[in-house]
């Protein structure tokens, strides 16, 4: 009789380890469009790093491997440290990720139809409100 509690007790844990996972994965964002940023309080874990991640941040763009550029948008240590005035913290129009997006740099891919205003904005306000890693 213990053996077949035991055995439902196994049954019970890996169902409610599905149920927990499966949940969990339901708030993954895997579209760059579904990246929406609000107004101010941008966090980089909900915001930025997704949006950069689905955006620019993939195989044969800014990702671990082979980054064009050498700019790694992967991490925030990657983001903040890799280049030299990509992220100015308090100062958007320094920042060459702001100017990239903006079109104010050269960028080899047509980035204003990858990325909305909202993003943009969002970007831009995470910068002004000292691109912290949060």
């Amino acid at each position: 009789m213990s053996s077949m509690s035991t055995a439902t007790v196994i049954i019970i844990l890996v169902a409610i380890s599905v149920i927990a996972l499966g949940s969990s994965c339901s708030n993954t964002i895997t579209n760059p469009d579904d990246v929406t940023f609000p107004d101010s309080a941008v966090s980089f874990t909900r915001h930025v790093l997704p949006f950069v991640r689905l955006s620019c941040g993939v195989a044969g763009c800014h990702g671990d491997v082979d980054p064009a550029g050498g700019v790694r948008l992967t991490s925030y240590t990657t983001i903040m440290f890799d280049r030299a005035n990509l992220i100015v913290p308090g100062k958007p129009d320094e920042s060459l990720i702001i100017q990239s997006l903006e079109q104010r740099i050269p960028h080899p891919l047509d980035i204003m139809s990858r990325v909305n205003d909202n993003q943009r904005r969002g970007m831009r306000t995470w910068i002004a409100e000292g691109a912290l890693n949060n």
